[in-house]
């Protein structure tokens, strides 16, 4: 099972809870899932990122300070 299949059960789940507690476990259960793939997701980002040669990152971090500048403003 994918970590997307096991976020796809956990939201039905969710969805499904009959009580307060099945719902608050089951959105425990989901909430574990959905930070584990973050940090599978940024693992995996950040590998990539490392990975591409260094005018490249160069220009992406000007392009990620240009919009953190536009987002503050």
């Amino acid at each position: 099972m994918t970590p997307e299949d096991l976020i796809d059960e956990l939201r039905k789940k969710v969805v499904l809870a009959p009580g307060e507690a099945e719902l608050e476990a089951a959105l425990d259960d989901l909430q574990s899932a959905l930070q584990e793939h973050r940090e599978y997701l940024e693992s995996v980002s950040a590998d990539y990122l490392l990975s591409l040669p260094f005018a490249i990152r160069k220009r992406l971090d000007r392009v990620h300070e240009t919009y953190a500048r536009a987002a503050a403003a």
